[in-house]
């Protein structure tokens, strides 16, 4: 019998440019809220949860990823909002791979700011346009070990980055922003083009190898409840829940007191 694939949902952190020719994994776009839920009516062996929307979209919900473990499936994340779901759900079953997962789940990065950015469509292969404040983080690290900059450059620069919006944050825009020394600028200009480290990417690839290598997802200790909200996105996606589940009487009345309100 023919392995199922493995679904990853991916787009700017693992660029289709960068993609391993690999026939296990099946390519989906950033996750949205009811991507995973619709999943459930037919299991796969794993997902990676690698990039999702934060804004434009609703992102995925923490429900709906526990519903799936508790389907079977082993849901592994990084790099995006899969790092800091696993955070948030690893005691629930979820498997976290990589090093912003670990600064999440350590509490050294609390925002999914950490991580966004803009990037370009689907078809122009989900390049990535601008800076992730991580990314930023990791490669002043870097440029700082060998001094290429100095510590004060580069908490200069780390504050320049902060208070640029994400979807403006360029390494051009931070640098004028800093406004450094000629010499440091022009150093650090030099070094940027092979010294950037792509913490995202090298988390993703390691997600990946996570996945191929069979271990058995976490386990639901007990029952998930499905509240009335995530009945609503089930209907919303056209998902059968498992075990024609419905919500129960606590949820249907705390959703009638408060309408609107997300699970």
């Amino acid at each position: 019998m023919t392995e199922r694939p493995i679904i990853v949902f991916a787009g700017p952190s693992l660029p289709r440019a960068v993609r391993p020719a690999d026939p296990r994994f099946d390519w989906w776009p950033p996750a949205a809220a009811g991507d995973l839920l619709r999943l459930i009516e037919h299991p796969p062996r794993a997902v990676c949860l690698i990039d999702g929307y934060f804004d434009a979209r609703p992102a995925p919900w923490h429900k709906e990823i526990l519903l799936l473990i508790e389907a079977g499936t082993r849901v592994l994340g990084a790099a995006s909002i899969g790092a800091l779901r696993a955070a948030e759900l690893d005691r629930h079953g979820m498997t976290g791979v990589g090093a912003i997962y670990r600064a999440y789940r350590q509490g050294r990065i609390t925002g999914d700011d950490e991580v966004a950015l803009i990037h370009a469509p689907e078809a122009l292969g989900w390049q990535p346009l601008s800076e992730p404040m991580i990314e930023v983080r990791a490669t002043l690290a870097a440029a700082a070990r060998p001094r290429i900059i100095d510590i004060a450059a580069a908490r200069a620069l780390r504050a320049a980055a902060l208070a640029i919006h994400f979807g403006e944050r360029d390494w051009s825009a931070i640098i004028a922003r800093a406004d450094l020394p000629d010499r440091e600028t022009h150093a650090l200009k030099t070094w940027l083009p092979q010294g950037v480290v792509r913490l995202k990417q090298a988390d993703a690839m390691l997600c990946l190898e996570r996945a191929t290598q069979g271990a058995r997802g976490g386990r639901i200790g007990a029952a998930v409840p499905v509240t009335c909200f995530i009945s609503a996105l089930a209907i919303e996606t056209g998902t059968a829940l498992p075990g024609d589940r419905h919500p129960d009487r606590s949820h249907r009345a705390h959703a009638a007191r408060a309408p609107g309100s997300a699970a």
